[in-house]
C-alpha cells in the first residue's frame, strides 16, 4: 500500500493558508476604512486648527517656563511669539497636506494586498481543481 501520508500536507496548508486570510481580511477591511476615515478628518481644517491651537499653546507655555521673565526671549527677538505663530500657520497645513498624502498611499497599499488576498482565497477555495471531480482514481 503506497505512503498516502504526503498527499495530505499541501491540502493541509491550504486549509491554513485559507484561514489565515479569512481572518486577515476583515482587519485588513476596518484599517482601509479607519485610514479614509482619518484623512478626511485631516483634510477637514476645523479639525486641524483645534490641534494647531493646542501645540501652539504648548510651546507658548513652554517658554514661559523656561524664561519666566521674558529676558532671554526679548534678547533672541521681542516678536518670537508672533513668529512662532506665523510659522505654524504656515506649517500645519503643509504637514496635513503631507499626512493626508502618506494616508492616501497607505489606503491604496492596502486595497492592493486586499484585493490579493481576497483572489487567493477564492482560488484556494476551489483548490485549483475543478469541482466534482475524483482526483483519487487511478490514472
Amino acid at each position: 500500500m503506497p505512503n498516502d501520508s504526503k498527499s495530505d500536507y499541501p491540502q493541509l496548508y491550504e486549509g491554513a493558508l485559507r484561514n489565515i486570510i479569512l481572518l486577515t481580511l476583515p482587519w485588513l477591511s476596518l484599517q482601509r476604512q479607519m485610514l479614509d476615515l482619518m484623512a478626511r478628518s485631516v483634510e477637514n481644517a476645523g479639525h486641524v486648527r483645534p490641534m494647531q491651537n493646542f501645540a501652539l499653546s504648548e510651546l507658548q507655555a513652554l517658554t514661559m517656563i523656561l524664561d519666566r521673565s521674558g529676558t532671554l526671549r526679548n534678547l533672541l527677538d521681542p516678536e518670537l511669539e508672533k513668529k512662532l505663530e506665523e510659522t505654524f500657520n504656515d506649517a500645519i497645513p503643509k504637514l496635513a497636506s503631507a499626512s493626508v498624502q502618506s494616508l492616501r498611499a497607505q489606503e491604496a497599499m492596502l486595497a492592493s494586498v486586499f484585493d490579493a488576498l481576497n483572489e487567493l482565497r477564492k482560488n484556494s477555495k476551489s483548490g485549483g481543481r475543478p469541482r466534482g471531480e475524483d482526483t483519487s482514481r487511478a490514472r
